[in-house]
């Protein structure tokens, strides 16, 4: 469950979550969270795996050197706080990964899991960036196959997970994009995902989205439908 908040981070909890990706800023499409909420969301759920995403701005994924070493810091930050996997990445000005800033990121987490987030949409040739983070010893890949949603990229979603199998070091493909209790059963069965990724959000009255607890409760009862 992605959530943007802490009052998220709770109602997903309350949902029956057992991992979020907490970040800020939902409506940014997610900044790095604050090292307070992590704190404290460790130290109430121990057990709860929290992968905390790194992106200390809003924008295209081209960093510079300072900004590179913001999150290098923020990622030593995240891991000594109790994050228990770390999601970022980079590109290059041409729109392919970049290989030596994500090198340096995947090193920072300091051997925990390292998702690259969903800047792997915007870059043109999949099956090459996918090659080159299997080698990077990236854990999985947040994609919507391309598309706006994962729904509309299923075809494309599949095609990578059934890549990813043939790797040595094969890539955990983590269908994300409107993911919600109306589709995710289909999303699952027609790309052959083990995970997925959504905020299970509801329109708050000032206008900001928040997940909500009933609304995850829906989706893992349909995952649990499915793998029945």
């Amino acid at each position: 469950m992605c959530c943007g908040s802490l009052a998220s981070a709770l109602a997903a909890v309350e949902g029956g979550a057992d991992r979020i990706e907490l970040c800020s800023a939902l409506s940014l499409d997610g900044l790095t969270p604050s090292l307070g909420t992590l704190c404290v969301l460790h130290r109430s759920f121990p057990d709860l795996r929290i992968h905390v995403l790194i992106r200390p701005r809003e924008g295209e994924f081209v960093y510079t050197e300072a900004e590179v070493q913001v999150m290098e810091q923020d990622i030593c930050n995240a891991v000594d706080a109790g994050a228990s996997a770390i999601v970022c990445g980079a590109l290059t000005p041409g729109g392919t990964i970049d290989l030596p800033v994500t090198t340096r990121l995947v090193q920072a987490a300091g051997g925990l899991p390292f998702t690259f987030h969903r800047a792997f949409d915007l870059v043109p040739d999949k099956t090459e960036a996918l090659q080159q983070l299997s080698t990077l010893g990236v854990a999985r890949i947040l994609t919507s196959g391309g598309a706006s949603t994962a729904e509309d990229g299923i075809a494309v979603l599949r095609q990578l997970i059934l890549m990813s199998a043939s790797l040595h070091h094969p890539v955990t493909i983590m269908p994300g994009g409107g993911v919600n209790r109306h589709n995710v059963k289909r999303i699952i069965k027609e790309t052959g995902a083990m995970e997925i990724h959504g905020s299970c959000s509801i329109s708050l009255p000032d206008g900001q989205r928040q997940t909500a607890a009933d609304e995850v409760r829906a989706v893992l009862n349909s995952l649990s439908n499915t793998c029945g």
